[in-house]
C-alpha cells in the first residue's frame, strides 16, 4: 500500500511484482471446463505434477455420444444427420439423437483411421445412462419420405450413374425404359422419374441385344 503513495515512477516495479505473484498463483489453480463429478484421483499431496492426467470429472448433464466411423464413409455423415442409438444396458430400447459435430481429421483406434463423430442425445431422457457406457449407432445417412421405389435387381446400368428399367407391357413384353435414380440401399432405389406408382417392372435377367 505504501507504494501508491510514492513517486508514479515507481509503481512500474511494484506492479511488475504483482503481476508475477499473481501468474505463481495461477498457475497453481486447475479449473474444470464444466461441472461434474470426481471419478477418479491420480495424485497425492505435495506430488509434484506435469502435463499428464491427474484426474477424471464426469457429468451427466448434455451427454455426448462419441462413436466412429471407416474414412470410406465420410460422405454418408454429415452435421444434422439423424441416429439411433441402442445402448447394451437397454438393448430393446432405441434412442434417437442427431450428430452434432464431425472432427476435421482423422483418428487412428487399434491401427486403423476412423472418422469420429458427436451425437447429442435427446433433451429428455427416462433411462439412468452413465458416462462411458457402450452403444450402437446407426447414421440416417439420407432420408426420402412419401417417394417410388423399385427393387435394386431391377436396375440395368446402362452407364456409370446412367440407369432403366425394364416394364412389363400389357402382353407381356418388356419396354427399356430409363430412370433417374436417387436414394439406395442394399433392397431399394428410390426412383425420380422414369416410371410411375403401378408400373409393373422386370426383376429377372433381361438379355439385350
Amino acid at each position: 500500500p505504501e507504494a501508491l503513495n510514492g513517486p508514479i515512477a515507481a509503481l512500474g516495479t511494484q506492479m511488475a511484482k504483482l503481476e508475477k505473484a499473481r501468474l505463481s498463483v495461477e498457475s497453481t489453480r486447475l479449473i474444470a471446463p464444466f461441472d461434474g463429478k470426481l471419478t477418479s484421483l491420480d495424485v497425492v499431496d505435495g506430488q509434484a505434477v506435469g502435463t499428464s492426467s491427474i484426474m477424471t470429472i464426469a457429468t451427466t448433464d448434455k451427454l455426448l455420444v462419441r462413436f466412429y466411423l471407416d474414412e470410406t464413409d465420410l460422405d454418408k455423415v454429415t452435421v444434422g444427420n439423424r441416429v439411433t442409438f441402442m445402448f447394451d444396458a437397454y438393448p430393446d430400447q432405441p434412442m434417437d439423437g442427431e450428430v452434432v459435430v464431425v472432427e476435421p481429421s482423422l483418428q487412428v483406434v487399434d491401427g486403423t483411421p476412423v472418422i469420429v463423430v458427436l451425437a447429442s442425445l435427446p433433451d429428455e431422457i427416462e433411462l439412468n445412462l452413465l458416462s462411458g457406457m457402450t452403444v450402437d449407432v446407426e447414421v440416417i445417412a439420407g432420408e426420402s419420405l412419401n417417394t417410388l421405389i423399385v427393387p435394386v435387381q431391377a436396375l440395368r446400368e446402362l452407364a456409370s450413374g446412367s440407369y432403366a428399367v425394364f416394364l412389363v407391357g400389357a402382353n407381356g413384353q418388356l419396354i427399356m425404359t430409363p430412370v433417374t435414380v436417387g436414394l439406395r440401399d442394399f433392397a431399394n432405389a428410390e426412383i425420380l422419374s422414369g416410371v410411375k406408382a403401378g408400373d409393373i417392372v422386370s426383376t429377372g435377367t433381361v438379355e439385350t441385344k
